[in-house]
């Protein structure tokens, strides 16, 4: 089993889990920083408040505990501008309670080291979970 390819796995899964979790009937949801709906599957990308590059965060979805650090995005939001951190930030203190974009900040400035087992067991964690 490849790292990598176990990796891309768990980004998949867990991508398809935040866009399709508040998406309506007809498969619609909301844009988590300008609020634009788009289908969950076309229109949405899994956006991140810090870094993908930060594996302390960045499979972070703890809505529970108040801890994200992603939601559903849409693609101009997350790709055409940079995924609107500031923004993003902002939202998370109003959806989870003030203070939380610092604690998903404080958290990606610690590391984390995932062994390839670990991966595998979250990505069939979140896969379990996924809504049909």
């Amino acid at each position: 089993m490849k790292r990598s390819t176990e990796v891309k796995k768990l980004d998949k899964a867990l991508s398809r889990y935040v866009r399709k979790i508040n998406a309506d009937s007809s498969g619609l949801t909301s844009c988590f920083t300008c609020g634009k709906m788009g289908h969950w599957l076309y229109e949405m990308d899994c956006g991140h408040f810090q870094t993908r590059a930060k594996y302390s965060t960045r499979w972070l979805f703890d809505e529970e505990a108040g801890l994200t650090n992603v939601q559903a995005q849409c693609k101009f939001c997350n790709l055409s501008n940079g995924g609107q951190q500031y923004i993003f930030g902002k939202r998370l203190d109003e959806v989870y309670g003030e203070g939380s974009a610092d604690k998903v900040v404080q958290l990606s400035n610690q590391t984390r080291k995932y062994s390839t087992k670990e991966i595998v067991e979250l990505r069939k964690s979140w896969e379990a979970r996924f809504p049909e």
